[in-house]
């Protein structure tokens, strides 16, 4: 006997609960569809960048379509709260499928200029527009005034000219600061020194002029300072040395004279690489750097730089390069450095060295290149004394 049908009052009911079930376990489209919501404003702003910006060959923007800024419009990311715009990022060499859409990273042009309209984007946080090679004008000043969120800040390989913003300082959050590749002149901002969260600044291959700022020392949160191939001239910062979490610093390629800074490397063994090459600089080698137990690469070459090279060298020096070329050293070759874990790239050619080359490693792996045109240097690879 077949059982009874449900009544009539039963199923209605059932179905209630079902619905309600499915509504509270699965609450995600409601979500969605408040996170893609795009702030008009922002839309607008969008837009007036982009109409300032000329990209043919790749198709950046083909993607800016529709009110929907914050779903699917390549490289715009908004906080999914507000529908504000946090991220603007286009990489002219990146690895993603519309810069690669082969698997094979394209390089990409742009031209143009960077629009003020950015600045309406206030609630930014970081700012790519990076290897596009042609975009050219100014840094937007209102930049620094008007973007108080900005916590990255790169703007690299490309043709900007003009200013660093002399109120970039006020960027308070700033974390990366990176506007290498360009042609930016002017002395650098002494507001520069306010931003108490920069980790990273990458200024190189511009046409800076002017000092290092004096009080560099203050940036204690600075672990990359990048700023070679510019006109910089002066002394290096003695307040350099007390950067507690410095790891690279490259001020090569300027005008700078002076000495290196005393206990520059003494802070333990955070410093990893210093480029100061084809300067100006003069005075000794401090001890402490060479006794850096953390230094993997010195570059000094193309100075002016005098004295003996300090005999300070352990078994926890670890150089992956040593270059101290072209410069007025004298005395002879430290052999502590027999005594280093480990020597990769050593050059002390075009000094004024003299005496025996230590025998052993690294020195019984060396050309003639790595000691020619010294005073009175023989032994080693340069043949027997006489």
């Amino acid at each position: 006997m077949a059982p009874p049908a449900p009544g009539p009052a039963i199923a209605p009911a059932l179905l209630a609960l079902l619905a309600a079930a499915l509504a509270v376990q699965d609450p995600a489209p409601a979500a969605a569809a408040a996170a893609a919501a795009c702030s008009e404003a922002d839309r607008d702003a969008l837009l007036s960048i982009r109409a300032a910006l000329s990209e043919e060959r790749l198709g950046v923007f083909s993607s800016w379509k529709g009110t929907e800024c914050c779903a699917g419009w390549y490289g715009v990311g908004c906080d999914p709260d507000t529908g504000r715009v946090a991220d603007l990022s286009l990489r002219g060499e990146a690895d993603d499928a519309v810069m690669a859409p082969a698997g094979r990273p394209a390089s990409g042009v742009m031209s143009g200029y960077i629009s003020d309209a950015v600045c309406r984007l206030d609630r930014l946080s970081t700012l790519v527009l990076a290897d596009w090679k042609q975009i050219t004008g100014p840094i937007p000043s209102c930049v620094a005034a008007s973007l108080p969120y900005l916590r990255v800040l790169e703007l690299p390989g490309n043709r900007l000219t003009g200013e660093i913003p002399q109120s970039i300082g006020s960027l308070s959050r700033l974390t990366v600061l990176n506007l290498a590749d360009n042609l930016i002149s002017g002395a650098i901002p002494s507001s520069l020194t306010s931003l108490a969260s920069l980790k990273h600044l990458d200024l190189a291959n511009n046409q800076l002029a002017g000092r290092v700022p004096s009080d560099l020392g203050k940036l204690n949160m600075l672990s990359r300072a990048l700023l070679v191939r510019n006109r910089l001239s002066g002394p290096i910062p003695p307040s350099v040395a007390s950067l507690p979490r410095l790891a690279d610093l490259d001020l090569s390629e300027n005008q700078l004279t002076g000495a290196i800074p005393d206990g520059l490397g003494a802070a333990g063994d955070v410093l990893a690489s210093l480029y100061l090459g084809a300067n100006r600089l003069s005075g000794r080698i401090p001890a402490s750097l060479l006794r850096s137990r953390g230094l993997g690469i010195l570059n000094l070459s193309r100075n002016a730089i005098e004295g003996a090279i300090p005999d300070v060298f352990t078994p926890r020096s670890y150089l992956m390069l040593l270059d101290l070329s072209r410069n007025r050293l004298a005395g002879s070759v430290p052999r502590s450095l027999a005594s280093a874990a480990y020597v990769g790239h050593l050059d002390l050619s075009h000094n004024r060295l003299c005496g025996t080359i230590p025998a052993g490693p690294p020195y019984d792996r060396l050309d003639a290149a790595s000691f020619a045109s010294n005073s009175c240097l023989c032994g080693g690879p340069l043949g027997k004394c006489t």
